[in-house]
């Protein structure tokens, strides 16, 4: 076997071969996080002429001029062919620290458990448990079986839909709720349409409205708009509004009634979303929603258009995104899965994030900055979104 860099041509050939594959995993998505101040490069092992393992890696300089090293929902390999496995880590070893690497993290898209919607494991049998354990044999770090919105990059636990059921069996699967708020939100006057450079404005005042809400980091401007540019043939980047006048017609006795009288605008931007969609699932990625606006249920009105473009585009998986894994329904975070929940579909637990340590001493001074940046970052944005109007 032969450890080599890829172009991007036999990147773009190679990836597609693998389970797990994602958009993170593309050409593409490495050019979104240029922008954002990352270096990528793509490697792989071939075994003769077929290449039987790949990755784009991202990097970036963080201190002592050392590189901080990532996967995003990488390696793409068969993590079962412990000789592949081996070969590609050791080789990385070798090739980041010659790259002044300080650590190398990844988050492959592998399941460790099955479950059902209510997050209970269905099958005693399925685990991969052994995968957990090749990579902490050769040198990893596993982060552990977390709960809970912690400081992984990506979610350890997401929230799928199998778009391969009839629409029967789809709507079956859906609680009553959610049919409920459904039937009342396709009663408002909503239409949900693609964000364009005219209204690119409406969809990022949501967004940062949202992330002030929630105290959490929401991004530029000019990042949404490389989604949309850079990913246009895979994304959908949408907004959801709200028709005033005809509002104002229909709905009198609505409590809303008052404050959309007095908001002039034909048109009122309620809610948006950001979708990428890769060979088999589409991704609910980023979303966001006014507070005041929440009894229309655009959220859910937004979720089904989706859930709709997804089955016209022949997807088999529609995947809102993460959950925290914790089902108790007194948990902090219990609504963001329950409102996903309500759709039907099932849990999905991926085994987690994992660090390659390429340099010990200097990693733990890294391990605690980041730490309390983060924190420091939770606070900043929780006295921000005192001062906001919409998350009072």
């Amino acid at each position: 076997m032969e450890f080599v860099e890829l172009s991007v041509e036999e990147f773009k050939d190679a990836r597609v071969k693998f389970k797990g594959n994602s958009f993170y995993q593309t050409y593409h998505w490495a050019k979104i996080k240029e922008y954002t101040g990352w270096n990528y490069c793509f490697v792989g092992v071939k075994d003769k002429d077929e290449i039987v393992g790949c990755s784009m890696i991202l990097s970036k300089k963080i201190f002592f001029n050392r590189y901080f090293f990532y996967a995003p929902r990488g390696l793409l390999l068969d993590y079962n062919n412990t000789k592949v496995l081996n070969f590609f880590i050791e080789s990385l070893k070798k090739y980041l620290k010659e790259k002044n690497g300080l650590i190398f993290k990844i988050d492959p898209l592998v399941e460790f458990r099955k479950h059902d919607k209510y997050g209970e494991i269905v099958d005693e049998e399925f685990n991969n448990q052994s995968i957990i354990d090749n990579l902490k044999k050769l040198g990893f770090k596993h982060h552990g079986f977390t709960k809970g919105y912690s400081g992984e990059i990506q979610f350890r636990w997401s929230y799928c839909l199998d778009l391969t059921k009839t629409d029967d069996e789809i709507r079956d699967d859906m609680d009553q709720r959610c049919r409920r708020n459904l039937r009342k939100a396709y009663k408002f006057p909503i239409e949900v349409v693609d964000v364009d450079k005219d209204n690119i404005y409406d969809f990022k005042d949501i967004m940062e409205s949202t992330a002030l809400r929630q105290k959490h980091y929401d991004r530029s401007l000019e990042y949404y708009k490389n989604i949309d540019e850079k990913l246009r043939e895979k994304s959908k980047v949408v907004i959801a509004y709200l028709d005033r006048d005809k509002f104002l017609e229909e709905f009198k006795d609505n409590k809303l009634y008052e404050k959309i009288k007095k908001d002039k605008r034909k048109k009122i931007p309620i809610s948006a979303g950001v979708f990428i969609y890769d060979k088999e699932r589409m991704n609910y990625v980023y979303g966001g929603t006014y507070k005041e606006y929440m009894s229309l249920m655009a959220p859910q009105l937004v979720q089904m258009e989706m859930i709709k473009y997804t089955r016209e585009i022949g997807l088999k998986i529609y995947d809102f995104g993460g959950i925290s894994g914790d089902f108790n329904p007194k948990s902090p975070n219990y609504g963001v899965y329950e409102f996903k929940r309500g759709f039907g579909g099932y849990v999905v637990e991926y085994i987690g994030e994992f660090d390659l340590i390429l340099h010990k001493f200097q990693y733990k001074t890294f391990d605690i900055t980041y730490y309390i940046l983060r924190k420091i970052r939770t606070i900043i944005f929780g006295i921000k979104g005192l001062f906001r109007r919409d998350s009072l």
